[in-house]
């Protein structure tokens, strides 16, 4: 993904929690790779990418993400970028996972 906006991030996160699903019987074990995905992903260690990410798309779970753990630590701009990236990511992952496995109960 070059230029990245909200519909596109969404896709994004949506693709990855599929893949996880699919193969991951166990909701634990499905969050747990969630957060392994959200922490590999260019968006969240080339900073640059960090940046394109908290300027085009909405950065509110990420935002609370990086006060929840990082509340009075101090970061430098390219670290609070890549924070809140992670924090967005893994958090658009996370609620996809719930949903799918809510529909597989449901089903």
């Amino acid at each position: 993904m070059t230029n990245i906006n909200d519909y596109k991030l969404d896709q994004y996160c949506k693709g990855i929690a599929k893949e996880i699903c699919d193969v991951t019987p166990e909701i634990d074990d499905a969050i747990d790779q969630g957060c392994e995905y959200a922490d590999g992903s260019e968006y969240t260690i080339y900073h640059y990418k960090a940046h394109m990410l908290c300027q085009n798309c909405n950065t509110d779970q990420g935002e609370d993400f990086v006060a929840d753990c990082w509340g009075d630590t101090p970061m430098t701009y390219d670290e609070m970028a890549c924070r809140i990236a992670y924090g967005e990511i893994e958090g658009r992952i996370r609620n996809e996972i719930y949903e799918i496995f809510e529909n597989k109960e449901a089903a």
